[in-house]
């Protein structure tokens, strides 16, 4: 059982310097994305093609969320996203909160995320926490109900993706989302 049963959420808001410092940061070193895609353990076929990811934090058993491997470009960029999370999971308030992986994900111009569930153990329990870095008004979360959800630059976002979703990037520039799993470690077993 997710924690979170709606399709979106705004958490709160984002404080926009945060957020160009990372932006600014991602595009001064667009090599980036072609190294750490390579090397990214999140290799499904929704995926293909149509994005890639920088991963800095990522589960070792995807039926565990608990237990997390921390990727080497973590200790280089944790001062920047570091205050991004922190502000997200605020409203949480949890007093021994985790984070279960962390990434930056690029949808390509023109592409799309088709339809899906996340499957995974690993993905039922934690929230699922996006932050746009880049995006536009065009750029829509699906549901399977066919509601739809842009999720605006300077806030913080829980998504439930336990239910069938998919995302659609008609523009001509890059969409691009921290995305991060957190939980409160107080109430696992």
């Amino acid at each position: 059982m997710s924690y979170f049963s709606g399709q979106v959420k705004r958490l709160t808001k984002i404080d926009l310097n945060d957020i160009v410092l990372l932006r600014d940061r991602v595009s001064e070193q667009p090599d980036l994305w072609e190294k750490w895609d390579a090397l990214k353990p999140n290799r499904f076929g929704v995926f293909k093609g149509n994005t890639q990811h920088i991963v800095f934090k990522y589960p070792v058993d995807l039926d565990d969320h608990r237990l997390s491997m921390t990727f080497p470009i973590w200790q280089e960029w944790k001062s920047i996203l570091q205050p991004l999370i922190d502000q997200a999971v605020a409203p949480y308030d949890y007093k021994n909160g985790a984070v279960a992986r962390i990434m930056l994900a690029r949808l390509h111009p023109g592409c799309a995320i088709g339809m899906h569930i996340d499957c995974a153990q690993s993905a039922e329990l934690p929230h699922k926490i996006h932050i746009p870095l880049k995006t536009s008004e065009d750029v829509v979360m699906t549901f399977a109900d066919g509601e739809s959800h842009h999720l605006a630059m300077g806030g913080a976002y829980e998504v439930n993706n336990r239910i069938k979703h998919g995302v659609h990037n008609p523009t001509r520039h890059d969409r691009i989302h921290l995305i991060f799993d957190y939980f409160d470690q107080s109430t696992e077993p």
